[in-house]
């Protein structure tokens, strides 16, 4: 749970609700778990269009629009691995099911973009999701060390939020947030219930770099370097970014630990 003001964490569960509501399909719904929803990514996407002076459906919407992409992309990622010989009915209903749940989000988000007839927006969100399948297949195939892995992850995690922000703030001044969406997308993987195709990718990488970390340790540790190099560069960030980063970094904090150096 992210730790925030009474009026944030309202207006953050309002948004919730409105995603959740999108989402809804009953036979899905039924039948599958209920997508990850990254707070984290939700704070940013609410901290920069707070800053961007939007009326404020217009504001909703895009973040509505870009969580659907993001979930859409999560989903389909579920299903990025060979099938199995021995699969199981159930496992193959399943398979086609998640596959069925990431087109149906991205049928969503069309949707909400076609409604928007914002142009200029529609194509910024495109050309993020052609970068993002591209660092996706890098990832999953051209990556030889965990120390790249970790990089090209943090790139794909915040491809999205620095399209969306490139029309109101320059994106050179946020650059220090892909550390963000390293620890935003390793803290979304402790939610899985089972090895995901990311954990499994870094497990091959650790085994052919004959490395002695165990996959949980390689995420810890780059967890660790993370923290360290975003308190780092906290003060080169834009205030509102920085306070947002501020409460990640605070996650799991005892509350007489809750203190990062301001000056």
């Amino acid at each position: 749970m992210i730790v925030l003001s009474y009026a944030s964490m309202e207006e953050l569960h309002t948004l919730r609700k409105k995603i959740e509501n999108r989402m809804q399909q009953a036979y899905l719904d039924e039948n599958l778990d209920i997508p990850y929803l990254d707070d984290y990514k939700l704070l940013l996407l609410q901290t920069l269009f707070g800053q961007a002076n939007l009326p404020d459906k217009q504001q909703t919407d895009y973040i509505v629009t870009i969580m659907l992409i993001q979930m859409a992309l999560d989903t389909h990622d579920l299903v990025i691995r060979t099938t199995k010989a021995d699969e199981t009915a159930d496992e193959r209903v399943d398979r086609q099911l998640t596959v069925l749940a990431g087109n149906y989000y991205s049928a969503l988000y069309y949707k909400i973009l076609a409604e928007l007839e914002d142009i200029d927006m529609v194509a910024q969100l495109a050309t993020a999701i052609k970068e993002i399948n591209e660092q996706k297949m890098a990832l999953y195939y051209d990556t030889s060390s965990a120390a790249e892995f970790f990089r090209i992850l943090g790139r794909m995690e915040g491809t999205l939020f620095y399209a969306a922000a490139s029309p109101f703030i320059k994106t050179e001044d946020l650059e220090p947030l892909v550390d963000y969406f390293i620890i935003s997308r390793l803290h979304q993987e402790e939610f899985m219930n089972e090895p995901t195709p990311l954990f499994l990718r870094l497990s091959k990488i650790l085994e052919q770099d004959q490395s002695t970390l165990t996959v949980t340790e390689a995420i810890n540790q780059e967890l660790e370097e993370a923290r360290a190099r975003l308190t780092k560069n906290l003060h080169s960030m834009p205030q509102v970014f920085a306070a947002a980063t501020r409460k990640l970094l605070l996650q799991g904090k005892r509350q007489e630990e809750l203190f990062l150096e301001e000056g």
